[in-house]
């Protein structure tokens, strides 16, 4: 989707603190913590006001950064899941989310998963509805960077931080979003549950199910995504969309 998105923006994919090949942060890793980090890395390249589009845990990140900097955020759009405390747990109990659990059990996920990180990977990106949406090229990329020292650990920090965070968006809740919001479902993975979500912290959300999408929206369906954003965008910039 970034290169069609960069056709009319500045498109920064931001791998979150910790992943990919971004540094560890020595804060921890958590919803809150990595909201704080990216402002400070969106006021260190001189950016003012962002676009926010946050998918799976990207989501509640991006929102903790919306509500905790809303001067800098121009817009948020909430892809694929559930806030922590505005029904994530709720899904997790109706989807039987198992993951959520074992990964926060300290340690015991890392030491099992040592040395198998593939076929742990393997298990998840198989969920993709869409046939050759997350291709085994793509997986040997995310298994370049969890096979590296403490990749493992830190993402699975993110879940032992759900309580910290929970309580955190809880508070920032106290306080309705500004911004256009948007929040797209999965109806095959989800559903409805993003919005109704969203809906609950920034009432004017806009919203939709792409009916014939699993989890991974960006990848299994990358057009009707950007059928939705490209006008949102546009609006919430101000512009009259193409």
């Amino acid at each position: 989707m970034i290169p069609e998105l960069a056709r009319d923006h500045e498109v920064f994919a931001v791998d979150l603190p910790g992943l990919g090949d971004s540094g560890s942060s020595p804060r921890g890793h958590g919803v809150r913590i990595a909201a704080d980090l990216l402002d400070d890395w969106r006021a260190g390249l001189g950016l003012d006001q962002v676009h926010v589009v946050g998918h799976d845990l990207g989501g509640p990140i991006g929102y903790a950064w919306a509500a905790a900097h809303p001067a800098h955020v121009r817009s948020f759009t909430l892809l694929a899941v559930p806030l922590h405390g505005f029904g994530l747990s709720e899904l997790i109990a109706r989807a039987g989310l198992w993951h959520f659990g074992f990964f926060s059990v300290p340690g015991l996920a890392e030491q099992l998963a040592a040395g198998r990180e593939r076929i742990l990977l393997e298990h998840f990106y198989a969920h993709a509805m869409e046939s050759g949406a997350i291709r085994p090229a793509d997986v040997d990329t995310y298994l370049s960077s969890y096979t590296r020292p403490g990749r493992l650990a830190n993402g699975f920090a993110y879940y032992r931080n759900a309580p910290a965070d929970t309580a955190a968006l809880t508070e920032l809740a106290r306080t309705r979003l500004p911004m256009p919001t948007l929040a797209v479902g999965c109806g095959r993975a989800g559903g409805a549950a993003p919005l109704h979500s969203l809906g609950q912290v920034a009432p004017a959300t806009r919203g939709a199910v792409l009916d014939d999408s699993g989890h991974y929206l960006p990848e299994e369906r990358p057009g009707p995504l950007l059928s939705l954003l490209r006008p949102f965008l546009a609006e919430a910039d101000g512009s009259v969309p193409l």
